[in-house]
């Protein structure tokens, strides 16, 4: 829909391909403005400004012609930049096809100088002649009052022939068909996947301390390194005590990472890994942690060295989280060593004074043992906070007990996300660990979700060393990662989506938790890379995607069953509230008095005698037995966003339904005035105002309907006397 705005100042609808021209000096034909072309823009320019609306002349028109004049100035010096470029080009002198583009660059500049000139005298004489058209005496008294006569009886007995109460409805799509590689809504989602786990029952700590627990080997694949041969030595890491303290970690931290060597040797899982606590007497509590794998004591002694470097479901790589957990249960929770051991090797750790520096340095004392299958960690604490977060780190890893991942709700190679009951809070893992979310292990509401391969080190995430607690803006990321994967097939992209559709109702932004940004993220970036792949589903009939509608009409979409979802679904087939109801209504109808209802048929009535020229090769015959319909720019709904409309165009699919009339200007304006708005808005069937195709269109109906009332005396004498009815009204 268009709006003619209340200035009634001439619209230059057609300068656009005129000003927007680019002028192109280098020898390409297709660039070039032929003479025809120009004098074409021209003039249509001119009759656009000079013939508006068929029959009339807006309003001050000395401004309308002041602007047509700054627009053919524009033109032409572009024109002369553009000859003046083309003779500087490198290749002038040899190009003849440019030589060829800069004389029609000149004779284009002199044809628009030449009807730049004779502009205002067009101007002046098409005033003219409506003048006489509308003022002069054409016909004899006896017939005039006869044609008066005989409108007159038309018009108060007529009737609008439609209901003027209910506007049309556009921009509704029909039925749509199904489309190549279109797949259904899934009906179900839903794993059976570790159906039959069983609940790991994981012991509180006993009041004096003590702990035991073992989890069963279940899906553990011990890791192993051939034996190495070395010599008993004692050295210093290099990592110093204050180093320790710009690395910021709680308990939990610590516990995370003493567990995450456990984890990734045992297949990425804690099956098969034993923890115990032992009270000792003096107020603190003995910690060992045993696992089946083995490694080499490099992995433990030198910064840098790790087995894991190459796995891409693994933490770490370098060594780092063995050795600052260890300096950290030294400096900050009471451990006077650690004692770490694997097959044939046991080092020892602990703070000593280097002679390097003035700082205690992390050490070790290397010593053969005798072989053993398995590694250790074995340690002393006075913590008791640190004693719990090492129990409930259990089940923040991945181990064939941990309920997170027991029938997820979809599950594939790359994820799987389990849907939990409202108010319940899940978390997130990344490569079978579970991170903070906001702060908080469990601080990710209604939903779990664990991601297998390690992020970081596919640059999805740099979570760095202490891996940081994840936010609203990592999850977005992750979903942009899912949405644009390969290994993600159109129908894991779907069952995902439906997994999840608590979150595809459109909500206010300041409404919308992490899950409703995910989701968005996950439709924005959909296939993006190649929209031939693109995916689309069928959706159930009465589910709909948000487009601009008014509260009320969503409330009645749901009052009536149907899911208003996320505007986003319909890249991905859903339909639109716009598909299924068309547009909202624009205004709110006023129903016309009985003078207003008599404008409005007398109107009815000119457009209609313009038939002969404008029927068939403008408009159909039902496009010119207009709707029209009123409305009240002033009232409180139209005030905020229609304040300047006069008029507003009801177009549907290039079809015009009729058009809206503000009741002031119905009630104001003279008939010339109406009657130029009355075919401006049939002619926006074409295009916007600011479309070339609209001002041609406007152009050519104009000069049609001006051509119909010069030489046709009927026509003319009908269209006088429907206008001395109007000023009698």
């Amino acid at each position: 829909m268009y709006i003619t705005p209340i200035n009634n100042s001439v619209k230059f609808s057609a300068q656009k391909p005129i000003k927007n021209r680019k002028y192109n000096t280098e020898p390409q034909k297709e660039d070039m403005i032929s003479k025809k072309k120009v004098s074409g823009m021209v003039i249509a320019t001119a009759l656009a400004a000079a013939t508006l609306g068929g029959v009339v002349v807006h309003h001050r028109a000395s401004k309308a012609e002041e602007d047509l004049m700054k627009i053919f100035d524009t033109e032409r010096k572009s024109l002369k930049k553009a000859i003046n470029d083309a003779y500087n080009h490198p290749s002038y002198s040899e190009n003849r096809a440019l030589k060829e583009q800069v004389k029609n660059l000149t004779s284009d500049n002199e044809v628009l100088n030449k009807t730049n000139k004779a502009l205002r005298k067009t101007i002046e004489e098409t005033k003219a002649k409506f003048t006489d058209i509308f003022e002069g005496d054409l016909a004899p008294k006896d017939v005039r009052e006869k044609i008066l006569e005989r409108l007159r009886k038309t018009i108060n007995e007529g009737d609008y022939g439609y209901d003027i109460t209910t506007p049309p409805i556009t921009g509704k799509k029909g039925p749509s068909l199904p489309i190549a590689g279109e797949i259904p809504l899934p009906t179900h989602v839903g794993t059976t996947n570790r159906a039959g786990m069983l609940d790991l029952h994981i012991p509180q700590i006993g009041i004096d301390g003590r702990f035991s627990l073992e989890l069963p080997m279940g899906e553990a694949k011990i890791s192993t390194m051939e034996s190495k041969n070395f010599r008993p030595k004692k050295g210093e890491i290099g990592i110093s005590e204050e180093y320790s303290e710009s690395v910021k970690w709680n308990s939990d931290k610590v516990a995370r990472d003493i567990m995450q060597n456990f984890y990734d040797g045992h297949g990425q899982t804690l099956d098969g890994v034993k923890m115990a606590f032992t009270p000792t007497g003096n107020g603190k509590y003995k910690v060992r942690i045993d696992g089946k794998s083995t490694y080499t004591p490099d992995k433990a002694v030198i910064l840098g060295a790790s087995g894991k470097r190459g796995n891409k479901n693994s933490a770490g790589g370098y060594g780092e989280g063995l050795k600052m957990s260890v300096i950290k249960l030294l400096k900050d929770y009471g451990s006077n060593n650690v004692k770490v051991a694997s097959d044939n090797w046991q080092s020892v750790f602990n703070l000593e004074k280097s002679d390097l520096c003035d700082e205690r340095l992390l050490s070790y004392s290397l010593d053969k043992v005798e072989k053993f299958n398995g590694n250790f960690i074995e340690f002393e604490t006075d913590s008791m906070e640190l004693l719990q977060s090492l129990r409930k780190t259990v089940n923040r890893f991945y181990h064939s007990n941990n309920p997170d991942f027991k029938c997820p709700d979809f599950e594939n190679g790359l994820m799987g996300i389990k849907v939990l009951p409202e108010g319940e809070k899940g978390g997130v893992y990344i490569a079978g660990q579970k991170f903070e979310f906001d702060g908080d292990f469990d601080g990710l509401e209604g939903v779990t979700i664990f991601i297998k391969p390690n992020l970081n080190k596919i640059s999805v995430l740099d979570q760095s060393r202490d891996r940081i607690s994840l936010n609203r803006s990592n999850l977005d990321s992750i979903a942009r990662w899912l949405a644009r994967n390969d290994d993600m097939s159109a129908n894991d992209k779907a069952k995902l989506l439906k997994s999840l559709d608590r979150y595809w109702d459109e909500k206010n932004w300041n409404q919308k938790g992490p899950m409703d940004s995910f989701v968005d993220s996950f439709l924005g970036f959909i296939d993006q890379k190649d929209v031939t792949k693109r995916l689309h589903i069928r959706f159930p009939e009465k589910y709909v995607a948000y487009s601009n509608a008014t509260d009320d009409v969503v409330r009645d979409l749901k009052m009536n069953g149907y899911k208003v979802c996320k505007p986003q679904f319909s890249n991905i087939g859903m339909p639109t509230i716009r598909d299924i109801m068309g547009d909202a209504r624009a205004h709110d109808v006023v129903i016309p008095n009985d003078t207003q209802k008599k404008k409005i048929l007398i109107l009815k009535e000119a457009l209609r005698k313009l038939s002969p020229s404008l029927k068939d090769k403008h408009f159909t015959a039902d496009e010119l037995d207009a709707h029209i319909y009123m409305f009240d720019r002033t009232s409180s709904r139209d005030s905020r966003l229609h304040s300047n409309a006069l008029a507003e165009a009801i177009v549907d699919r290039g079809v015009s339904k009729g058009f809206w009339i503000d009741q002031g200007y119905l009630d104001r304006a003279s008939f010339n005035d109406v009657l130029e708005t009355a075919l401006h808005e049939l002619s926006h069937k074409a295009g916007g105002d600011e479309s070339a195709e609209f001002s041609y269109k406007l152009t050519d109906v104009n000069r049609d309907a001006i051509g119909q009332l010069l030489d046709d005396i009927k026509s003319r004498n009908e269209i006088q006397a429907l206008a001395s009815l109007w000023s009698s009204l």
